[in-house]
């Protein structure tokens, strides 16, 4: 599931130095469960489009391995 929003702009004539009038469309995406925008689209005629999209989630626990400290680890006072 998923939450979205869609703000259009329209910037008209001469605001941006623009000979015609320039719309920009923004959409954007969250997950309330994951807490996180999981797609944003910024198609933009002056900058190109922009897409992120969230993919290959793991809902797994991470592995534990990544939070032990290595076993070469060691703590070194600085010399006073």
């Amino acid at each position: 599931m998923a939450e979205g929003s869609r703000t259009t702009v329209t910037y008209p004539i001469g605001s941006l130095g623009n000979d015609k009038p320039i719309t920009t469309t923004m959409e954007s995406w969250m997950s309330p469960e994951l807490k996180m925008v999981v797609l944003s689209k910024n198609p933009d005629p002056r900058n190109g489009d922009s897409t992120m999209r969230l993919t290959n989630i793991s809902r797994a626990e991470p592995d534990a391995l990544l939070f032990q400290v290595p076993p070469d680890y060691e703590i070194v006072e600085p010399h006073q």
